[in-house]
């Protein structure tokens, strides 16, 4: 039981985040969302400062994907808590 409701509790639990760039400047409007393999996604926008938050995390396995203009995408495994992505320029055919 005890099991039970620790699960319940890491997936009830919020995510938060920053996107920055590679010098460790925020990076502002960028979309966030989770993708999961057991349901819909979920997306937020980074505000001014570069974060996010997500209220709840879907069930399931899941990756982050970030996309802004002039980087190439990032995904990453999602991980709980806080959550720091950089993202890459993007390239030519990006």
């Amino acid at each position: 039981m005890l099991a039970f409701l620790l699960a319940l509790a890491l997936a009830q639990a919020p995510l938060t985040g920053i996107v920055k760039d590679p010098t460790g400047a925020a990076v502002p409007g960028a979309s966030v969302t989770i993708k999961t393999d057991a349901g819909p996604s979920v997306q937020t926008v980074t505000g001014p400062d570069g974060r996010f938050t997500f209220d709840r995390i879907p069930d399931g396995r899941a990756t982050l994907v970030v996309l802004a203009g002039g980087f190439a995408q990032k995904e990453q495994p999602l991980e709980r808590g806080t959550m720091e992505v950089v993202l890459a320029p993007a390239s030519l055919f990006e």
